[in-house]
This record gives C-alpha cells, structure tokens and sequence, in this order.
C-alpha cells in the first residue's frame, strides 16, 4: 500500500515547488505509531506522561471544558516502538541536539543508538551562520559524530538552490554573481559551489543618510540574486543597495536562508531572527523571498530527490511548529517535536489534534529509550 503520495508542481520562480501531500488512510497511521493523541476522559493516567529532560514526570495540562483532547507525551519506554518503521531520521539541531553551546542529556548517546538500529541520520538547521564544514567541527566540540555530508545548513540550501536555477560553473546564469547580506557560513558555501558574490562580512557602503547619497549609488551591474542571511551587519545602507538591485537590475531574485523569526540563546533570552531582516528587504524592494529553509516550500523536494527519501518511512524530529513540523506535515512525515525548545507543552495543548505532531517527548534521548 502507498501511504504517502507527493506531487510536485512549478509555483512562482523557477526553482520553487509547492508540495502537496496526501492523505494516508487511518491505518497506515496506526501502523506508523502516529496515533498518540489521546483524551484525558479516557487515557489511564499512567499512559499520559509529560516527561521532562530531567525524566520528572508531571501530570497533563487539563484541557478546558468542552474539550480538546490532551496532549500524550511519550517517554523512554513507550516512545521508541513508534519509530519502528522508520529509516530516515531528519533531525533539527538547536532545541533538538543542543540549546546554544549546551548539549541536550544523553543527545550523543541518542544519535548512536539511532545509527546502531539502522536509521540513516540528516541534520536540517535553519541556522545560516555556519558552513557545512564549520557545523561538523561544532558537533565534534558537543560530542556528537556527524560528518558534513550529513549536514544541510541553511547557508548550503542558498548554495543549492542558486545552482539549481543556473548560478555557478556551467549554470544557465554563469554571468551572474549574487549580493549577500550575510556572514562566514554562506560565503564558505557559495565559494565551494563556484558561485560569485559580492558582500559578506566586509560589506563596505557608504552611509546613505541623504536622497543625494542614494541617487548616486552604483550598484554592481552583474548581480542576479540577493541572499539574506543572518548578518550582524545588516544597516540601512545594505537595505538600499538590496532593493536597488532587486528593483533595478532585471531578473534579480530575492533568496531567504531562512524566515524564523526568534531564536533562544539561554537564559529566557530570544534573539532577532533572520525572518525580520529578509521582511525588511522585501518591503524596501516589493518583492518576495524564496525561502530555502525549513518553512518554505523549496527545500522538501530537494531533499527527497538528493538524498532518495521515503516520506512514509521518514520521521522528522524538531522543536519548532513553523518550520520543522510544517516541513513534516507538507511532505506527509512522521513528525515528532521534543520539549528541550521553542514549543511548550501549552502551546501544543492550545492546538487542535489535527495540527500537532504526531508524537511528543520530552527529548530527543527519550526517542532512543533513553533517560
């Protein structure tokens, strides 16, 4: 039986797909474990475990009256059966693997309990900061081993996608050099992908505080693209240059690492995401991104058709209902969201069944029957 069926179809710019998935018959469902929403009128208390990282167990959110069906938090005894049948495992890493520069308990020992049961491991971060390479060395310092050509940055997605609509040696669009908003992680990419660029770190402009300066601004003839990642540097000068080039030059797209809006860092502390940088250049320039990343519509196809996915024995694993749980429900993947993240227990209990994921743990540990 086909439990899941994909089809894709050109939507917008060349490049861009939009996925539909569709809808797999309730008993492929029970026989993929997917059923782990329950109604606290009916679960016995003991089968509805909210298990923290620390393994504490605490009693579900009561839904309120009239009632959404409470939300089923799997431990390490009864969350690993439901990846049986499961080959692929896409894991997501901060809030998954590791919070900032902090291991999640027993996330290296998860990874290779996953390797010893046969799952082939990816790595899918919508962090642009870092290269592939650079993103190995960072899982080697936690502990972890993964080798970068398990690993699919953000910052290697805007690579890959300009390839794919001509950019680069022996592309369509070889005369073409991109403008990039961003840090060392894509320029590392777009170098080894022999894609010219401009920008970067050491983006020079000068100050554009007058209609004068702006009127007088060159901006570089041959440039097709504009990336956006995340940038430290990111200025007004660099917003005008950017819609200059996307207003002016014909032809010139607009590429988002990613659109996440916030990130934590510790602390209870969020961060700015990439997502208002992009929304800042696609006002100044009335355009819209392609976003490459988790929460678009480009990166799914992409990754089935490099790396040969199954979408109904592929299991993503991340912490955040935006990116990581869309990329799953787009493509008809077993989806599970860990508890170490973004996403609280009460915001998945505000949602419907129909829009959760289809099994939550307390951490990624608790998948590999872990504490």
């Amino acid at each position: 039986m086909r439990s899941v069926m994909l089809h894709a179809r050109r939507f917008g710019m060349q490049g861009h797909w939009r996925i539909l998935a569709a809808k797999q018959p309730a008993c492929c469902l029970r026989h993929r474990g997917a059923a782990t929403i329950t109604s606290s009128a009916t679960a016995p208390a003991a089968t509805v475990v909210a298990a923290a990282e620390s393994g504490t167990a605490q009693a579900p959110p009561k839904p309120a009256t009239g009632s959404i069906a409470a939300v089923q938090v799997l431990d390490e005894h009864t969350a690993p059966e439901k990846l049986q049948s499961i080959s692929t495992l896409i894991l997501d890493c901060d809030g998954v693997l590791w919070r900032g520069s902090e291991i999640i308990r027993n996330a290296p020992e998860a990874l290779r309990v996953f390797r010893r049961d046969g799952k082939r491991l990816l790595f899918v971060t919508n962090n642009s900061s870092k290269s592939r390479v650079e993103y190995a060395a960072k899982f080697r310092s936690l502990g972890l081993e993964v080798s970068p050509d398990e690993i699919v940055s953000s910052s290697y997605c805007a690579a890959a996608y300009l390839k794919s609509v001509g950019f680069g040696a022996n592309g369509s669009r070889t005369d073409k050099k991109v403008l990039l908003l961003g840090w060392t992680g894509v320029e590392q990419e777009l170098r080894a992908a022999d894609i010219p660029f401009i920008g970067g770190r050491e983006f020079q402009l000068p100050a554009m505080d007058s209609m004068d300066a702006m009127k007088e601004l060159q901006v570089d003839p041959d440039i097709g693209a504009v990336v956006v990642g995340w940038d430290p540097n990111f200025s007004y000068s660099r917003i005008v240059y950017a819609s200059i080039c996307l207003r002016e030059l014909p032809g010139c797209v607009l590429v988002a690492t990613n659109t996440d809006c916030a990130d934590h860092i510790g602390g209870g502390r969020m961060m700015p995401g990439t997502g208002g940088l992009v929304r800042a250049v696609e006002v100044a320039a009335g355009t819209t991104a392609v976003n490459v990343a988790k929460g678009g519509e480009w990166l799914l196809p992409y990754l089935c058709r490099t790396y040969n996915l199954d979408p109904s024995r592929t299991a993503i694993i991340g912490d955040r209902m935006d990116t990581d749980i869309l990329l799953g429900r787009q493509g008809g993947l077993f989806t599970c969201l860990p508890l170490t993240g973004v996403t609280t227990l009460e915001r998945l209990q505000s949602l419907p069944p129909s829009e959760r994921p289809n099994v939550v743990v307390g951490s990624v540990a608790k998948l590999a029957g872990l504490p």
